[in-house]
């Protein structure tokens, strides 16, 4: 995908490459998307409101996390998440085009946003879950974090078997694997 001056419109690129409906994946309205991404950054950092305005929200991150380096991430959120679970997506919006704020707010279930981000270039993103209870955020160089007692458990787990691990199924509670033969 080539890169274009305006962030969303390469969001919008993405979503129609792969033909996605407004039931598929949704930009959050104005009237919901501030009250979302600052309840997200009081639940997650230590940045409050302010970080609207900030980048690397990784590195304000107040409860413990756990990372993991990947090559490609988006297979994997597909085993982190449940694929029925409709969660938000925060897009930085590293161009800096965006009048208010850093950050793009859509709200989708993970497979349609794991194929997204597979169908874009690099960029800084995070998946919150709609209860607030986890974060997942992928920096630009690949590194995978989360966050909330679930999902560092998960990340721990990945960290302690990637090697042996062909494919991994990790639900809410349960954490199996099958090994490579």
């Amino acid at each position: 995908m080539a890169q274009r001056l305006d962030f969303r419109v390469d969001i919008e690129e993405a979503i129609k490459t792969l033909n996605l409906s407004s039931d598929d994946f949704r930009l959050v309205s104005l009237h919901e998307y501030e009250e979302i991404l600052v309840s997200t950054l009081e639940r997650f950092t230590t940045l409050g409101k302010k970080g609207l305005n900030y980048s690397y929200w990784w590195s304000s991150f107040k409860e413990p996390s756990c990372s993991i380096h990947l090559e490609y991430a988006p297979d994997i959120l597909k085993e982190l998440v449940p694929l029925e679970e409709t969660v938000w997506f925060v897009a930085e919006d590293w161009k800096r085009t965006k009048q208010h704020g850093n950050f793009w707010l859509y709200e989708g279930e993970i497979a349609v946003i794991a194929d997204l981000i597979g169908e874009m270039y690099r960029f800084e993103y995070y998946i919150v879950s709609k209860k607030f209870e986890w974060l997942l955020g992928e920096d630009r160089h690949g590194i995978l974090i989360g966050v909330g007692q679930s999902m560092t458990e998960k990340i721990e787990y990945l960290k302690s078997n990637r090697e042996n691990i062909k494919s991994v199924h990790l639900d809410r509670f349960q954490t199996t694997s099958k090994i490579i033969g």
